[in-house]
């Protein structure tokens, strides 16, 4: 005997299974209708239409009541964009250039760090050529410079054929000397010298000779003490002109030892007291119209006197001059 409850439960589960077949015949034929409509390519493949919508179906149903809904209900959703990335945007002024990794190329690339090689040899090549070039040229000039000037002066000798004044200490009065070897002699001295100077120029009939004061020296000496300093009288020498002038000199505060003060009076008494008298002084030359620069001419005597007294009378004397003429010559 079959109870209403027995019959209601099978009832229900005769309708649960036709709801289901029905709702998959249902999804399967809305796919197939999907995939007609569906585009072909070229290829074969099947892609998705542009504007199809994603489908998505819900089963309703009520095991307690079914007669109060319906059995199955469907709804279809667009699908959801996804929520915009905030992404750091540059600041005003600024640009951002993205560059793929396989397009980031070689600063410099080879060929040019092959030509600037090159180029960089070919530029020392042309100043190593330029320095040797304006040394070649540096060495023409001074060449020629040197040929100018050498001509030059082979052309004045030959002009004016300069030769050398002669020059002579005539006498060399002295003062502050008297009574040197008494012992009642003062300690300290203040000898002084006057020299006579015979400068001789007539041998040069066209070169007239100038002799600065400024810068020249005449020092008197005994046995390497020297004694007195002066200068030498600035005046010009005309060509063939014979000038006799005096040239003063004065020491102070000479000492002597007691050997040098024996020897003096020694000599002295042998009537030949020794003296060094050196002459420096700048000379230029006359050269017509033509001035030269100054050159300092060295005079050194050795001489000697009777007495140690303005009446000194020359007993000896040898001079030796020089000069830095190379063409000034005796």
């Amino acid at each position: 005997m079959v109870t209403s409850s027995g019959m209601y439960q099978c009832a229900s589960i005769t309708t649960d299974s036709v709801a289901r077949t029905f709702l998959m015949s249902q999804i399967d034929s809305h796919a197939r209708r999907e995939e007609q409509e569906r585009p072909m390519m070229n290829d074969g493949r099947v892609h998705p239409a542009a504007t199809s919508s994603d489908f998505s179906g819900e089963y309703a149903y009520s095991s307690s009541d079914p007669s109060s809904s319906p059995l199955y209900s469907f709804h279809f959703e667009k699908p959801v964009p996804p929520p915009p990335q905030h992404q750091n945007k540059p600041q005003p002024g600024t640009y951002v250039v993205q560059v793929p990794k396989d397009k980031v190329f070689r600063v410099p690339p080879p060929e040019n760090a092959r030509l600037f090689q090159h180029y960089t040899r070919r530029a020392k090549r042309r100043a190593g050529c330029s320095c040797l070039r304006a040394c070649l040229y540096l060495a023409v000039a001074l060449l020629s410079l040197a040929v100018l000037l050498a001509a030059a002066v082979g052309a004045v000798y030959l002009a004016f054929k300069p030769r050398q004044p002669a020059y002579t200490v005539v006498s060399l009065a002295v003062s502050g000397l008297a009574g040197v070897g008494n012992a009642s002699a003062p300690g300290a001295l203040s000898p002084g010298f006057a020299a006579t100077v015979r400068a001789d120029n007539s041998a040069n009939g066209k070169v007239g000779v100038h002799y600065d004061g400024a810068g020249s020296r005449v020092a008197v000496s005994y046995e390497g003490v020297s004694l007195a300093d002066g200068a030498w009288p600035a005046f010009y020498q005309a060509p063939g002109n014979i000038t006799v002038f005096v040239a003063k000199a004065k020491g102070t505060g000479i000492r002597f030892s007691e050997r040098e003060r024996g020897q003096m009076a020694a000599a002295e008494r042998l009537r030949s007291v020794p003296f060094d008298v050196d002459i420096t002084v700048p000379v230029r030359l006359q050269l017509g119209g033509l001035r030269t620069w100054a050159v300092p001419v060295t005079v050194r005597c050795a001489m000697a006197v009777d007495r140690l007294a303005a009446s000194a009378k020359m007993v000896s004397r040898s001079c030796d001059v020089k000069v830095p003429f190379l063409f000034w010559r005796n």
